[in-house]
Protein backbone atom coordinates (compact mmCIF):
# COMPACT_ATOMS: atom_id res chain seq x y z
CA UNK A 1 0.00 0.00 0.00
CA UNK A 2 1.36 2.96 -1.08
CA UNK A 3 -0.09 5.16 1.79
CA UNK A 4 -3.26 7.15 2.18
CA UNK A 5 -4.40 9.85 -0.32
CA UNK A 6 -6.03 12.72 -0.71
CA UNK A 7 -9.65 13.15 -1.19
CA UNK A 8 -10.57 13.84 -4.41
CA UNK A 9 -12.02 12.15 -7.41
CA UNK A 10 -12.66 8.72 -8.05
CA UNK A 11 -10.01 7.23 -10.36
CA UNK A 12 -9.14 3.08 -11.39
CA UNK A 13 -5.99 1.81 -13.02
CA UNK A 14 -5.13 -1.09 -14.83
CA UNK A 15 -1.44 -2.70 -15.07
CA UNK A 16 -0.34 -5.89 -16.31
CA UNK A 17 1.60 -7.90 -14.54
CA UNK A 18 2.79 -11.43 -14.76
CA UNK A 19 0.10 -13.67 -13.20
CA UNK A 20 -2.90 -11.29 -15.72
CA UNK A 21 -4.24 -7.81 -15.17
CA UNK A 22 -4.44 -6.12 -11.81
CA UNK A 23 -7.21 -3.23 -11.34
CA UNK A 24 -6.88 -0.73 -8.60
CA UNK A 25 -10.18 1.53 -7.72
CA UNK A 26 -9.36 4.65 -5.26
CA UNK A 27 -12.66 5.36 -4.21
CA UNK A 28 -13.23 8.55 -2.08
CA UNK A 29 -14.60 8.42 1.54
CA UNK A 30 -14.30 8.92 5.39
CA UNK A 31 -15.11 6.99 8.37
CA UNK A 32 -16.30 8.98 10.97
CA UNK A 33 -18.04 8.34 14.41
CA UNK A 34 -21.33 9.51 15.27
CA UNK A 35 -23.60 8.82 17.63
CA UNK A 36 -21.05 5.67 18.99
CA UNK A 37 -20.51 3.81 15.58
CA UNK A 38 -18.44 4.18 12.38
CA UNK A 39 -20.41 5.46 9.58
CA UNK A 40 -19.00 6.15 5.82
CA UNK A 41 -19.07 9.57 4.45
CA UNK A 42 -19.06 10.31 1.26
CA UNK A 43 -16.67 12.99 -0.01
CA UNK A 44 -18.17 16.56 0.06
CA UNK A 45 -18.68 18.50 -3.22
CA UNK A 46 -19.11 22.43 -3.19
CA UNK A 47 -22.32 23.57 -2.20
CA UNK A 48 -23.13 20.46 -0.41
CA UNK A 49 -22.73 18.94 3.18
CA UNK A 50 -21.14 15.43 4.04
CA UNK A 51 -23.69 13.11 4.15
CA UNK A 52 -23.63 9.68 5.70
CA UNK A 53 -24.12 6.63 3.69
CA UNK A 54 -25.92 3.85 5.74
CA UNK A 55 -28.63 2.20 3.41
CA UNK A 56 -31.15 1.02 5.05
CA UNK A 57 -31.45 3.38 8.08
CA UNK A 58 -33.73 6.44 8.35
CA UNK A 59 -32.26 9.52 9.24
CA UNK A 60 -32.65 10.33 13.68
CA UNK A 61 -32.57 13.35 15.57
CA UNK A 62 -29.20 13.66 17.81
CA UNK A 63 -30.89 13.93 20.64
CA UNK A 64 -28.01 15.17 22.93
CA UNK A 65 -27.67 18.12 20.86
CA UNK A 66 -31.62 18.62 20.26
CA UNK A 67 -31.80 18.90 24.11
CA UNK A 68 -28.27 21.06 24.27
CA UNK A 69 -29.89 23.50 21.21
CA UNK A 70 -33.36 23.83 23.01
CA UNK A 71 -31.53 25.34 26.47
CA UNK A 72 -29.30 27.47 24.40
CA UNK A 73 -32.31 29.10 23.18
CA UNK A 74 -33.85 28.77 26.58
CA UNK A 75 -31.09 30.74 28.20
CA UNK A 76 -30.82 33.36 25.81
CA UNK A 77 -34.69 33.92 25.96
CA UNK A 78 -33.92 33.87 29.86
CA UNK A 79 -31.27 36.48 29.32
CA UNK A 80 -33.46 38.36 26.23
CA UNK A 81 -36.50 38.34 28.91
CA UNK A 82 -34.27 39.94 31.48
CA UNK A 83 -35.79 36.53 33.65
CA UNK A 84 -32.18 36.08 34.52
CA UNK A 85 -29.39 38.63 35.20
CA UNK A 86 -26.41 36.91 34.38
CA UNK A 87 -24.95 33.59 32.54
CA UNK A 88 -23.61 33.07 36.37
CA UNK A 89 -27.41 33.33 37.43
CA UNK A 90 -27.85 30.54 35.18
CA UNK A 91 -25.13 28.25 35.31
CA UNK A 92 -25.85 28.52 39.50
CA UNK A 93 -29.35 27.38 39.05
CA UNK A 94 -28.73 24.61 36.81
CA UNK A 95 -25.71 23.84 38.80
CA UNK A 96 -23.12 23.42 35.83
CA UNK A 97 -19.73 25.40 35.03
CA UNK A 98 -20.43 29.20 33.29
CA UNK A 99 -17.92 28.15 30.77
CA UNK A 100 -20.47 25.58 30.11
CA UNK A 101 -23.27 27.91 30.00
CA UNK A 102 -21.08 29.79 27.95
CA UNK A 103 -20.51 27.45 25.14
CA UNK A 104 -24.18 26.37 24.72
CA UNK A 105 -25.52 29.60 24.46
CA UNK A 106 -23.67 29.75 21.12
CA UNK A 107 -25.71 27.76 20.12
CA UNK A 108 -28.47 29.91 20.00
CA UNK A 109 -26.80 31.98 17.39
CA UNK A 110 -26.84 28.94 14.61
CA UNK A 111 -28.15 29.70 11.14
CA UNK A 112 -32.12 29.11 11.19
CA UNK A 113 -31.26 26.32 8.31
CA UNK A 114 -28.35 24.46 10.35
CA UNK A 115 -31.10 23.79 13.53
CA UNK A 116 -33.29 22.75 11.12
CA UNK A 117 -30.90 20.06 9.62
CA UNK A 118 -30.34 19.03 13.33
CA UNK A 119 -33.71 18.92 13.99
CA UNK A 120 -34.52 16.46 10.62
CA UNK A 121 -31.53 14.52 11.76
CA UNK A 122 -29.87 15.63 8.60
CA UNK A 123 -26.59 17.39 10.74
CA UNK A 124 -23.51 16.02 8.33
CA UNK A 125 -21.95 12.77 9.88
CA UNK A 126 -19.75 13.36 13.32
CA UNK A 127 -21.30 16.59 14.15
CA UNK A 128 -22.32 16.82 17.56
CA UNK A 129 -22.50 18.44 20.73
CA UNK A 130 -18.78 18.33 21.57
CA UNK A 131 -18.01 19.46 18.19
CA UNK A 132 -19.73 22.68 18.71
CA UNK A 133 -18.23 22.49 22.58
CA UNK A 134 -14.74 22.30 20.85
CA UNK A 135 -15.08 24.39 17.98
CA UNK A 136 -16.25 27.81 18.63
CA UNK A 137 -18.41 28.92 15.32
CA UNK A 138 -17.79 32.35 14.10
CA UNK A 139 -21.79 34.72 14.26
CA UNK A 140 -21.85 35.25 10.38
CA UNK A 141 -24.55 32.13 8.93
CA UNK A 142 -22.01 31.43 5.69
CA UNK A 143 -19.29 31.39 7.75
CA UNK A 144 -20.94 28.67 10.45
CA UNK A 145 -22.40 26.63 7.47
CA UNK A 146 -18.69 26.49 5.75
CA UNK A 147 -17.08 25.39 9.00
CA UNK A 148 -19.74 22.83 10.13
CA UNK A 149 -20.03 21.24 6.48
CA UNK A 150 -18.60 23.01 3.57
CA UNK A 151 -22.27 23.99 2.60
CA UNK A 152 -23.03 27.87 0.91
CA UNK A 153 -26.01 28.77 0.34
Amino acid sequence: MRGLEQIGQAKSSTARIDEGIKLTTFIPVRFVRHKARKVVVEPTMPGRMAAARNPGQTAACDETLMRALARGFFWQELLDSGRAASIAEIAAHEGIEKVRVQKMLRLARLAPDLVEDIARGRQPAGLSLEFFLRHPLPDDWAAQREAVGGRSD
